[in-house]
């Protein structure tokens, strides 16, 4: 259990994960989310907010759960002394962090894969550009996500904004047709049948 800490998924140093989670928010305990102890402090704007402002308030940058995965391990290290305990022991003493661990890189995984489709269908319907040639310039540019996001100001063609809307809402009202004969309103007075 030990070797399973100290080889393969503490990828940091204490001092490094224990500084990124100075930057979060420390949570309430919350029973139905247990296992995540702090959060981010940026709320996300919608889609329909613009590319830069997006960018700029942190909606595409890394999650958080990956440190606190690893600040999980590094609790759970803590409480193991191989010294005193054996193995059984040991599990028990670190189960929930354990647990913890697994639900946070969980966590982690589908949060990164969310950011990434977002940050893709954003660039490409601000830009002309495939997802595959996005994707290519992605990984052959170096830099942060606003320096490529300058780069593609301007070196890549941007789309015109009648083109980028799409059509919500109820459709224009069409002036100065007139209505079909059977929806006409009839007006006047009745004619009696005699």
């Amino acid at each position: 259990m030990y070797a399973f800490i100290k080889e393969g998924s503490i990828r940091h140093s204490r001092e490094t994960v224990i500084s990124h989670i100075k930057k979060l928010q420390p949570l309430n305990y919350n029973r139905f989310m247990w296992w995540r102890t702090h959060t981010d402090k940026v709320v996300p704007l919608g889609k329909r907010a613009l590319l830069k402002d997006r960018i700029l308030n942190g909606d595409f940058n890394p999650s958080s759960y990956f440190w606190q995965a690893q600040y999980a391990l590094y609790v759970a290290k803590d409480k193991l002394d191989l010294s005193k305990h054996d193995t059984r022991y040991q599990l028990e003493l670190a189960s929930v962090d354990f647990q913890r661990y697994k639900k946070l890189m969980e966590d982690f995984e589908k949060e990164e894969t969310n950011r990434m489709v977002a940050l893709y269908e954003a660039f490409t319907s601000e830009y002309k550009i495939s997802r595959e040639e996005l994707e290519e310039k992605f990984l052959k540019f170096n830099g942060t996500i606003l320096e490529f996001y300058y780069y593609a100001e301007e070196f890549i063609y941007k789309l015109p904004a009648s083109v980028r809307k799409d059509n919500r809402g109820r459709p224009k009202k069409v002036l100065n047709q007139p209505l079909p004969r059977v929806l006409q309103v009839k007006r006047g007075r009745p004619k009696k049948n005699n």
